[in-house]
């Protein structure tokens, strides 16, 4: 009995990740493939940051979450 007690304290006492809700249109998307891949190749033959912002831009698309509109409170869909 005294098990299953602490258990259900721990349960209750855990914290649960915000769920994130896709937010990111079909427009949107395709504008941020279209950039993405664009900084991607900039990137491959120029600087490593180009590259580095390009795969979080295509990172957004293949998730369909973006931190920053979701701070904002703004969506496409």
């Amino acid at each position: 009995m005294e098990e299953s007690s602490n258990v259900k304290k721990v349960e209750s006492g855990a914290k649960k990740m915000p769920e994130m809700v896709k937010n990111i249109g079909s427009t949107d998307k395709n504008v941020r493939l279209g950039a993405g891949g664009a900084l991607v190749l900039v990137g491959i033959f120029g600087s490593k940051l180009w590259l580095v912002l390009g795969l979080l831009v295509l990172a957004t698309v293949y998730f369909g979450i973006c931190p920053i509109y979701s701070f904002l409170k703004h969506d496409t869909l």
